[in-house]
């Protein structure tokens, strides 16, 4: 049953390619602008400048000063914010060749030429509040806000890193299929960034932060997508979900409790539905950034919930390792092996799982739509869950098999695993949607494959988890000790 409820899941997320595609084939077809002549100029330009000919490098640029008079009017029509940023780099442009100032004009090249291919890709904010950024766009925004810093102009620079948070939306799909560390560190850094502008103490450390994800994210914005990369997604986001429902599914098959297993499958069903009807109001009802903070609400508070339900299953798990009380527990059941508190606890837990990685996997995919071809996105999306669907079979079919004692502790193990991960994640969402403070301190450690951020909000909850579960394996053997001392002093008695 299991197998065919992913197998439904991949059927779902083809035909919302499919959608997808269709909904958006008008955007891609459009025409766009031609930005060669500025272009061609603006490079040659550079190579008089990086000559020190000055009065050569004038005589060029006049050109680019000449397409932007005859075309300022058109880029106002579509975003007042983008003319008024290439005005002030033109004029940034123009003072440098003045002074003389290779750096100065240097840098107002390169922010030209990304802002002229921003208008040429049309992934600026119109005046209407639209926007459709990619990732060459983002890290030219990277580069500007580093700018900023560099001019200590702290109240613009922290207004550019508010709109580097939400609009990370948008462009994340794009890194995370290429490189999980890539996509773990900038989640990680956007926490920094907004930690360090705003205490005085730290904001210059802004830019080495903004330094190292303009290097880390440029490998990834010219590369092409093919099926693969579309695998990844719902394999790679798909992955922690399935271990929760393997092994809930598998206690319950334990148990022979089929009402359970109806339970945790209807809170699985329930939570791809709701992820694709969400996915589906981002793509024809919101944007990607106008959903950025809801987003990361829902990842937030799934997250921290979830944690919180998987610490208890975890040391429910634990204590059922011992052969004995499991025996006993067993034998006190008869045909109903869980309660009914329980079968809806886990179809809960089965909810949430699904829907904080359903949509992630959605919102992905998204990104994707005109990357590749149609039939590639969806080969792509039927090989990742195919994938899993082999993966929940074979733990379905043969971890039932497994001795009572190593199925428990390696259950245990692997949900306590991912309850400390979710818990860090989960905060970590929260404090980039504001619900909670983003102070961070550097002597704390940054592992954000493990979720382990370097803030105290995320960090201390953590160390917590790790101490209770020691407390649990201490008093374990501490008990198990005792017994054994007690049945050596009875056998000796006998």
């Amino acid at each position: 049953m299991a197998q065919k409820l992913l197998g439904g899941f991949a059927l779902l997320l083809g035909i919302f390619a499919v959608v997808l595609t269709i909904g958006f084939s008008d955007v891609t077809a459009a025409e766009k602008p031609n930005i060669d002549k500025p272009v061609k100029a603006l490079q040659q330009t550079e190579t008089a400048v990086e000559a020190a000919d000055y009065d050569k490098a004038k005589d060029l640029f006049q050109e680019d000063k000449l397409w932007w008079s005859q075309n300022k009017q058109t880029v106002k029509e579509k975003s007042y914010d983008l003319a008024g940023q290439i005005d002030r780099q033109i004029a940034e442009i123009s003072l440098g060749i003045l002074n003389n100032d290779k750096q100065q004009t240097m840098d107002g090249i390169t922010a030209l030429n990304n802002l002229l291919k921003t208008y040429q890709e049309g992934t600026y904010t119109d005046n209407e509040g639209n926007t459709n950024i990619t990732l060459s766009s983002y890290i030219a925004k990277l580069t500007a806000t580093k700018k900023l810093i560099d001019e200590k102009d702290w109240a613009k620079a922290a207004t550019q890193i508010q709109d580097l948070k939400t609009e990370w939306l948008a462009v994340e799909g794009d890194v995370v299929s290429q490189s999980q560390a890539a996509y773990d560190n900038t989640e990680r850094d956007l926490m920094l960034l907004d930690a360090y502008i705003n205490d005085p103490a730290k904001q210059a450390k802004t830019a080495d932060v903004l330094d190292g994800m303009t290097e880390e994210l440029k490998p990834f914005a010219d590369v092409t997508y093919t099926w693969f990369d579309a695998a990844l997604i719902p394999f790679r986001e798909g992955l922690e979900a399935l271990l929760i429902i393997a092994t809930l599914l598998t206690y319950t098959k334990r148990t022979k409790t089929r009402t359970a297993k109806r339970w945790i499958i209807g809170g699985t069903a329930a939570g791809l539905v709701v992820s694709l009807a969400l996915g589906m109001i981002v793509a024809f009802w919101l944007s990607a950034l106008a959903f950025g903070d809801n987003n990361n609400l829902i990842n937030g508070w799934a997250g921290l919930i979830a944690s919180i339900m998987m610490l208890y299953v975890s040391y429910w798990l634990h204590r059922n390792s011992d052969i004995t009380r499991w025996n006993n527990y067993m034998e006190g059941k008869s045909n109903q092996a869980l309660s009914n508190g329980k079968m809806i606890s886990f179809a809960f837990l089965a909810f949430l799982a699904i829907l904080r990685e359903g949509l992630e996997t959605v919102v992905f995919l998204i990104g994707m739509v005109g990357r590749m071809s149609n039939f590639e996105l969806l080969m792509g999306i039927l090989a990742g869950l195919g994938v899993l669907l082999i993966i929940a079979f074979v733990m379905l079919r043969y971890s039932v098999h497994i001795p009572v004692k190593p199925f428990f502790m390696i259950s245990s193990a692997i949900v306590f695993y991912l309850c400390f991960k979710f818990m860090g994640s989960g905060i970590h969402s929260l404090q980039l949607a504001g619900v909670i403070p983003t102070s961070v301190e550097d002597y704390l450690p940054s592992i954000p494959a493990l979720s382990i951020y370097p803030s105290w909000y995320s960090f201390l909850p953590q160390l917590l988890l790790v101490i209770f579960g020691l407390i649990i394996l201490i008093k374990q053997q501490i008990k198990k000790r005792a017994n054994s001392k007690k049945e050596l002093a009875q056998g000796g008695k006998l």
